[in-house]
């Protein structure tokens, strides 16, 4: 689950969010941000004040209040909860906001650097076969029985994403952040997730064994990549 999105090309994280990671009710949480934006609002001006919007979410037919908060806010905002549980959630948030922060340069620095766009181009080539190899997956599970077989698009993708421990964020995409090693290793992990479909699929393999087995070898593969 995401702690950090990216809104309007800033890092954000949203106060239901916090109070599900912090074990606190929604409500209390929002009472103290609105407390703290209270605070702030009586100190004198800076030249970098914390950033803290009211948004309106969706829950079950339910509409409720909601904030978003920048870094800086959520900071604040973290010192006021207490316990280890909380320091722990308070750290993890903050590791967040900075791996957004070094994506979102990652993504810029890309845009510019020619071994990248020539690594990213072979990405497409790659991804493009493998993606060619789970629809034929996705007919052969609609053929055994399944009713959901068009999510295997996302599924192995995530299986793929998980293997080589790439953090997944809606924005930016994360292949655009990635450096020439990194599209490499993804290179070689779909055409492994390629090749290991069409093997299981030829021994006429249940379509769940089949995924199963995929995630499997996309694991062993990442375990061979740390040894070297």
């Amino acid at each position: 689950m995401e702690l950090v999105e990216l809104v309007r090309n800033n890092i954000y994280c949203d106060s239901s969010m916090v109070a599900k990671k912090f074990s606190q009710k929604h409500n209390k949480v929002i009472g103290i941000i609105e407390n703290l934006l209270e605070d702030l609002s009586k100190t004198r001006g800076s030249s970098n004040t914390p950033k803290c919007e009211m948004i309106t979410k969706e829950y079950k037919g339910q509409v409720y209040k909601a904030y978003l908060m920048d870094r800086r806010f959520f900071s604040l905002l973290g010192m006021r909860f207490k316990g280890v549980k909380a320091l722990e959630w308070q750290l993890k948030f903050n590791d967040a906001f900075y791996e957004m922060e070094e994506r979102i340069l990652s993504e810029k620095k890309n845009k510019t650097d020619d071994n990248y766009i020539e690594a990213r181009k072979q990405s497409v080539i790659g991804r493009r076969e493998e993606t060619d190899v789970i629809e034929d997956f996705i007919k052969y599970a609609i053929k055994q029985g399944s009713k959901s077989a068009k999510w295997y698009y996302k599924h192995i993708t995530n299986a793929t994403y998980r293997a080589l421990e790439l953090m997944v964020h809606k924005k930016p995409a994360i292949r655009n952040t990635l450096n020439p090693y990194q599209i490499a290793e993804l290179i070689l992990a779909e055409r492994l997730a390629k090749n290991s479909l069409k093997k299981y699929m030829d021994m006429g393999r249940n379509y769940k064994d089949i995924f199963e087995c995929v995630k499997t070898d996309l694991i062993d593969f990442s375990k061979t990549i740390k040894i070297s």
